[in-house]
């Protein structure tokens, strides 16, 4: 079976599931809030699997840090981790995220103790949305930190645990060097654009060249961009200014001298887009160092304070 078909019957049989088996995939929650709140959550975890000189059976331990509310109810046969965003959270979109494990011990699944639930909710458009984080690149860690919390109970030696065994390769790795290959993809073609319509025509060219130096500049941080921002992108390298450009060519001279401004109006039309989404990545740079700011603000006061 080719990986179109495979992937035609993955949402077909997708379509079916209830919604708290459908898997995560919106562009909307893989953001640097959710990447904090996970950061926090796995140093949490961390922190209850160094715990082994303290009693930790039928307890409940919370942590309330700045925007985000964490329980871990450890129980003989199950572990409970809740994730929420509270009033405080710098997250539009509040999420709340539930999972549960049984002990390894009593049902093990791949190496692990077997998942019973994963689920994260959040609104959108006033409508709760409910979906499966199980095998979501962004929640594996916290899998992960669970299935050594269950080791530390157990009294194993966590030395002995590495990410690869547990999980397989490093979902972060694979996750970046997918930014990688996409930014340089589109890169290259953007090239390949100047390069092949560079001796139209000056003020063209010059426009191309300007378009050329944004859309590089904005994929420095391409996880910044959304879904539909990319495609953006993509469609006018790909399609738009080549479609453009080629009909161009094809004119006659005299046709070529009527269309001239009606080109340069379209270009500086695409100009003017990937301006604008050159100041939102600006912005975005901006707030996620606003957001690390006030995070090491109270983290480190608070630490100051014990």
């Amino acid at each position: 079976m080719s990986w179109r078909e495979q992937e035609t019957e993955r949402k077909w049989y997708e379509a079916f599931l209830p919604n708290y088996l459908k898997p995560l995939r919106d562009p909307q929650i893989e953001t640097t809030y959710t990447k904090e709140m996970i950061n926090e959550a796995v140093e949490f975890l961390s922190d209850l699997s160094s715990l082994s000189e303290l009693p930790r059976l039928n307890k409940t331990f919370k942590r309330n840090i700045k925007g985000h509310l964490f329980k871990v109810k450890i129980k003989p046969k199950k572990l409970h981790l809740e994730l929420l965003d509270t009033k405080k959270s710098s997250d539009p979109i509040k999420k709340r995220v539930y999972i549960t494990t049984y002990r390894k011990q009593y049902k093990m699944e791949q190496g692990m103790g077997k998942c019973i639930d994963s689920t994260i909710y959040y609104q959108v458009n006033n409508k709760t949305v409910v979906r499966s984080i199980k095998k979501h690149h962004l929640f594996l860690t916290l899998f992960f930190q669970l299935h050594k919390l269950d080791v530390s109970l157990s009294g194993g030696n966590l030395d002995e645990i590495t990410v690869d065994q547990a999980l397989g390769p490093g979902p972060d790795i694979e996750q970046n060097n997918t930014h990688e290959e996409e930014k340089q993809k589109i890169i290259h073609q953007s090239n390949e654009l100047l390069k092949k319509y560079k001796k139209i025509d000056t003020e063209i060219s010059l426009l191309i060249q300007n378009i050329q130096a944004i859309i590089q500049e904005c994929l420095k941080d391409i996880h910044l961009l959304n879904f539909e921002e990319k495609h953006h992108v993509k469609r006018m390298i790909n399609n738009d200014l080549p479609n453009l450009m080629e009909t161009y060519k094809s004119l006659s001279h005299e046709q070529q001298l009527e269309k001239h401004e009606d080109v340069l109006e379209s270009l500086r039309t695409m100009h003017t887009y990937m301006e604008g989404l050159q100041k939102d990545v600006q912005s975005s740079r901006m707030d996620r160092m606003e957001h690390l700011l006030r995070l090491n603000r109270v983290r480190y006061s608070e630490e100051e304070s014990k």
